[in-house]
């Protein structure tokens, strides 16, 4: 939408003009210098639209981003949760989109599992091969490495935070599970947060009861 507006900024008020000045030519035959000369606009009228139409493609470009990765992201936490589908077979309680304070958003799912272990997952379907700098996750594409957006871990430990003081629990256990890219750690868990890719979702959330 905001690439037609951005068309319209710049087109219309030329096409009005040339409709104008035409109309006025065959009204009045003989001041067509004239009614040129009244209908020329000042160079800064035309910057400001070039700049209005610019802002225009701006928005859309920043707005069909944003509906493009939430696109992706929906698609990656269905896939994870049909990975999670066996469990809830095995009496593990599994809730999807749970609404946060704090500024936190939605945490993707939070589960509990028969034992009683409470676990916040955040589900990310970047693409690339994820890896730790030592400081904080990155993934790499081809042979560029690129920083993630935001600190993920530290995002996920206050996800656990919030879900344990919301639920009332003792402890809640952060998970990020990549559901499209390869991780390649050197352990399971940085920074306290265990970190998988998504076929190791299942037997990781087993292993820990």
């Amino acid at each position: 939408m905001s690439f037609v507006a951005a068309v319209l900024v710049v087109c219309v008020p030329i096409l009005w003009m040339k409709a104008s000045g035409y109309l006025l030519k065959q009204l009045v035959p003989n001041s067509s210098s004239q009614a040129k000369s009244s209908l020329e606009m000042p160079v800064i009228f035309y910057v400001m639209l070039v700049v209005i139409a610019l802002g225009l493609v701006v928005n859309g470009m920043d707005l069909w981003k944003r509906a493009k990765n939430a696109d992706q992201g929906a698609k990656g936490e269905e896939v994870t949760s049909r990975e999670m589908s066996q469990l809830v077979k095995e009496g593990w309680q599994v809730e999807y989109g749970m609404r946060l304070g704090n500024r936190l958003g939605d945490a993707d799912i939070v589960c509990i599992s028969p034992q009683n272990r409470a676990y916040v997952i955040d589900v990310k379907s970047h693409k690339g091969e994820v890896r730790f700098n030592g400081q904080q996750l990155h993934r790499r594409m081809g042979k560029t490495s690129y920083p993630f957006e935001k600190d993920f871990i530290d995002q996920t430990m206050k996800q656990a935070l919030q879900v344990k003081k919301q639920k009332s629990l003792e402890f809640v256990t952060p998970i990020i599970v990549f559901s499209d890219a390869k991780v390649s750690l050197p352990s399971d868990r940085v920074r306290k947060v265990y970190v998988v890719e998504k076929s190791d979702l299942t037997s990781l959330l087993k292993s820990l009861g």
